[in-house]
């Protein structure tokens, strides 16, 4: 894990989990890039806010962000190692084109929570770029506090899971704080067998770390929240999560289990991507 991107634009929710992801970086020994992406605000699907100007726009969140990276700096001493990129665009598109460049181990980025029509329909920046890029990407909840991750629950279903950077980070976490890993699968059909053939070649990726796997039974529909609860019972210090491409009609009617998850968890979400990487 050498390099931890954090984004941050600034708010509350997104501050935090660019403190979160400096404890990390320290912790792990990995370097930091704190990034922000600068654009004009949209006002409108047709307009955007011309009240000031792009240049404008750059030297303010130049400064904040030298300011964030400054405190970041004395409040964690000379072991982080840090520093700072602001570019002009998109936040999403900036982000891919970082990653891109094969110099990043993983994404932490921050999640806002605003009304149940907006979760289902828009999520946000971290739930639409997670599982669809090279690296995992942690979600940090607005409620989720840094503390080691002692005990780790694997969510998985019955489906290919991808090997590649994404197992080889929850590998480097796992070590760096002796967690439990405990893989859960939940059930909605009660003819479905206890199989765990898919996970195999975790099994031998991690051995040498304490595993169980659980088999869970619920009704359908309530995947998520049986999932939540033994979450929550068992106090796990993260979920991880493979997120799957879905079709379109999918995507209208339903939610995503891992947007889902991002948006009820107190604890932070790992999301590894079904695309097979390096």
């Amino acid at each position: 894990m050498k390099n931890i991107l954090a984004t941050t634009d600034f708010t509350p929710d997104s501050l935090r989990a660019v403190k979160y992801a400096a404890r990390l970086a320290k912790d792990a020994g990995a370097k930091l890039t704190v990034l922000h992406a600068t654009h004009i605000p949209v006002v409108s699907d047709t307009y955007f806010d011309v009240r000031v100007t792009l240049e404008e726009l750059k030297n303010e969140d130049e400064k904040s962000l030298t300011e964030l990276v400054n405190k970041l700096q004395d409040e964690f001493g000379p072991e982080l190692k840090i520093n700072k990129k602001l570019q002009i665009g998109f936040t999403t598109d900036v982000i891919r084109e970082t990653i891109k460049k094969g110099e990043i181990s993983l994404v932490v980025m921050g999640l806002t929570h605003s009304d149940k029509f907006s979760e289902v329909v828009f999520g946000s920046t971290s739930t639409s770029l997670a599982g669809t890029v090279d690296v995992p990407v942690l979600i940090v909840p607005d409620k989720a506090v840094y503390k080691p991750w002692n005990y780790v629950a694997f969510a998985f279903d019955q489906y290919n899971i991808p090997t590649g950077t994404g197992l080889r980070i929850l590998r480097e976490l796992i070590n760096m704080d002796g967690s439990k890993l405990r893989f859960v699968h939940v059930n909605d059909n009660v003819f479905n067998d206890d199989d765990d053939k898919q996970l195999a070649p975790l099994y031998k990726l991690f051995k040498g770390v304490d595993m169980k796997t659980y088999f869970l039974r619920h009704s359908p529909g309530r995947t998520m929240e049986v999932l939540m609860d033994w979450v929550r019972r068992h106090k796990a210090s993260a979920v991880v999560m493979v997120a799957r491409k879905h079709n379109i009609l999918w995507h209208i009617f339903n939610e995503s289990s891992t947007k889902k998850m991002a948006f009820r968890s107190n604890v932070p979400v790992l999301v590894l991507s079904e695309k097979k990487n390096h």
